[in-house]
């Protein structure tokens, strides 16, 4: 699972994307001050300010959607459903960035619970509104490894590693080798670092 600072950069990321596809995210005080103490690592501050925000704006899906990321990180999962699932039938479907995270952090708490084929679902639609993020793939791999679904994990990996060379997949590649049904997998994996080892030597 993400650290809470891994999230946190998720969240920066996120809120960058607004100002450059114009979108209309909210602006009220008690929201940013949410957010704002979220990037400084306040998890009580934010919680404030953000059930401040939905007592006054409850059809605040963003509001929500960082609700549940601080609920899972205090260990209140319940909640933190609550609040993902409601932020995903507020946010606009044309925020991609923000339905990419929404998805992505059910998918999360699905995973924590070993519900892996919905898990799978989430993580689908994380990668659909958002194909670049790096984390989607990891995190889907790693469930594909639990439904033994290798060939698709592998998939995910190389993604990953395409999109970021230095991307954190070490750990699921050893899993994978081992779990590797035949010889052929193998030969899979050393092909995809050769081919990526070939890219840096020429970049």
């Amino acid at each position: 699972m993400k650290t809470l600072m891994t999230f946190l950069f998720c969240i920066w990321a996120t809120v960058s994307f607004a100002a450059a596809e114009n979108l209309q995210r909210p602006n009220s005080e008690n929201y940013r001050k949410g957010v704002e103490a979220l990037n400084e690592g306040n998890t009580e501050k934010a919680y404030e300010y953000l059930n401040s925000e939905l007592k006054e704006h409850p059809e605040n899906g963003y509001a929500h959607c960082y609700m549940a990321l601080i609920c899972n990180f205090s260990g209140n999962v319940k909640l933190a459903f609550q609040a993902v699932n409601r932020s995903l039938e507020l946010i606009p479907q044309t925020d991609k960035e923000f339905c990419s995270f929404a998805h992505y952090t059910r998918g999360i708490l699905l995973k924590n619970y070993q519900q892996w084929e919905l898990a799978e679902t989430d993580f689908n639609e994380a990668i659909r509104f958002n194909p670049n993020d790096v984390e989607n793939y990891t995190c889907r791999a790693e469930v594909l490894l639990q439904l033994h679904k290798y060939d698709a994990a592998l998939d995910d990996l190389t993604t990953a590693l395409k999109l970021d060379s230095k991307a954190d997949v070490a750990d699921l590649m050893m899993q994978l080798m081992e779990e590797a049904p035949d010889t052929g997998m193998i030969d899979r994996i050393t092909a995809t670092y050769e081919m990526l080892n070939n890219q840096e030597l020429t970049n």
